[in-house]
């Protein structure tokens, strides 16, 4: 699954974020401009923090990549290696953590998804993306967030 937001639609409130923190004692989100930026669920043979590594505490389950704390040694090498720099630190857990979907909560949706008046966020399965491509009204958004999404980068 993948996260999908609504650039034009996002009004800034940070109820996603504050929904986060909430849940998992950080936020595993992030804000840029007015706009919360989300890990980019990368595929887990693939993903820059797993392959960097060293001790192999970001693993995957259930399709989606998730930090073991307790295997996690706090070397910082994920966040340097996380394209999105979507990787946070637990102080209290002593841990890395990322966005799992919220998969490690006791919750249905997504705390942010869940939290989000404007109905901004959505949940995108990898299988639908191709019917959404061809969809107009989607790519626009699409562009649209790239174009936020590159001015942050860059």
């Amino acid at each position: 699954m993948l996260m999908v937001i609504d650039p034009a639609r996002c009004s800034g409130c940070d109820d996603c974020i504050n929904a986060c923190k909430k849940t998992h004692g950080v936020a595993r989100v992030r804000k840029a401009d007015r706009m919360p930026v989300f890990c980019l669920q990368c595929h887990p043979e693939k993903a820059p923090c797993a392959r960097i590594c060293p001790v192999g505490a970001i693993r995957e389950v259930d399709g989606a990549l998730v930090i073991d704390e307790d295997a996690c040694i706090l070397c910082k090498l994920c966040m340097v290696a996380c394209p999105a720099g979507m990787i946070v630190l637990d102080s209290e857990k002593k841990s890395a953590e990322k966005c799992t979907l919220c998969m490690d909560a006791d919750c249905l949706l997504p705390a942010c998804v869940d939290a989000c008046k404007e109905n901004v966020l959505k949940l995108v399965s990898v299988d639908d993306l191709a019917d959404l491509r061809d969809r107009m009204e989607f790519s626009e958004v699409l562009e649209e967030a790239m174009k936020i999404y590159r001015g942050k980068v860059n």
